[in-house]
């Protein structure tokens, strides 16, 4: 299991920037909460940022 870190991208209303390993991914809120559940965006609209616990499978989705 890694941990995923997500904010905002600043200046949009739906882009959800990831961080994981060095990487640097941006998506939509939409697509973040498919893949990760709802309550990924919830903590993330809440707080403005989240810390997702993700594993392999899920790290294959982003790419």
């Amino acid at each position: 299991m890694q941990e995923l870190s997500c904010s905002w991208v600043p200046g949009t209303i739906d882009v959800v920037r990831l961080k994981i390993a060095g990487r640097t991914i941006e998506m939509t809120s939409t697509r973040l909460a498919r893949l990760f559940g709802r309550q990924a965006l919830q903590d993330l609209q809440l707080k403005g940022s989240a810390r997702i616990r993700v594993d392999a499978r899920q790290i294959a989705l982003l790419t």
